[in-house]
């Protein structure tokens, strides 16, 4: 849902799959940011199918967005739990021997992340995968809006097939009683775009209505920073 009076201290990034661009939206709201005098916080919690180089493990949507942020935090604190295997978080944790919990391993990070927050300073958190995919053995990657209180900008393809994936998305959304800032409908570099490219933007403006109360706003975006700045106040 989408009601305007949604905690303006961040957003926490949410995807309707994996590989639809989560990160390419969190570094461009960090720069827009950025141009707009205000600073970006961003977290990656947890990140999965990291390189191992020279004894450390590489995550590169971290060191993305650590960029995107004008590297003013260490690459440990933007992203500090970190796996080799490309899988969801908890199995790729078991299948190092651990065990990834939400209370123990990562409310501990947002609840420092918020903390830390100054006025002028907005946070964004990315997840790890779908929305509804695991994130922690005790958690979903919603439970990351869910504890912060912060708005989620919920990702989403611009290509056939996506309209089922992001109104069930909306509506599970508003379910939980998370607000939703805006969806974000990503044209990433291989999806199609020509004459028989679906309008996804017109057919959500016409659906959303019609399933959740408080429908948000669905944003064009192609890799663009100032596509983002209705996030903004004015």
């Amino acid at each position: 849902m989408s009601t305007g009076t949604h905690d303006s201290r961040g957003w926490v990034v949410l995807a309707t799959d994996t590989g639809v661009g989560k990160t390419v939206v969190s570094c461009a709201l960090a720069r827009l940011l950025g141009e707009q005098g205000l600073a970006a916080r961003v977290r990656k919690p947890v990140e999965t199918g990291c390189e191992a180089r020279d004894g450390q493990r590489l995550p590169a949507d971290g060191v993305a967005l650590q960029a995107a942020a004008g590297k003013r935090e260490s690459l440990e604190t933007v992203c500090p739990i970190r796996y080799l295997t490309p899988v969801a978080a908890p199995e790729a944790a078991r299948r190092e021997g651990q065990a990834l919990r939400f209370k123990r391993d990562l409310a501990p990070i947002l609840d420092q992340s918020l903390a830390e927050l100054a006025t002028e300073e907005r946070l964004i958190i990315e997840s790890a995968g779908g929305l509804l995919s695991p994130l922690a053995d005790d958690a979903l990657n919603v439970r990351l809006a869910e504890y912060t209180g912060l708005p989620a900008l919920l990702v989403t393809p611009d290509r056939l097939g996506t309209l089922s994936s992001t109104l069930a998305a909306a509506e599970s959304l508003e379910h939980r009683g998370i607000p939703v800032a805006a969806i974000v409908l990503n044209r990433r570099p291989q999806d199609p775009d020509d004459a028989d490219t679906p309008d996804n933007h017109a057919s959500l403006a016409e659906w959303l209505p019609r399933l959740v109360a408080h429908p948000p706003p669905v944003l064009r975006f192609d890799g663009r920073p100032e596509q983002l700045a209705p996030l903004l106040p004015p």
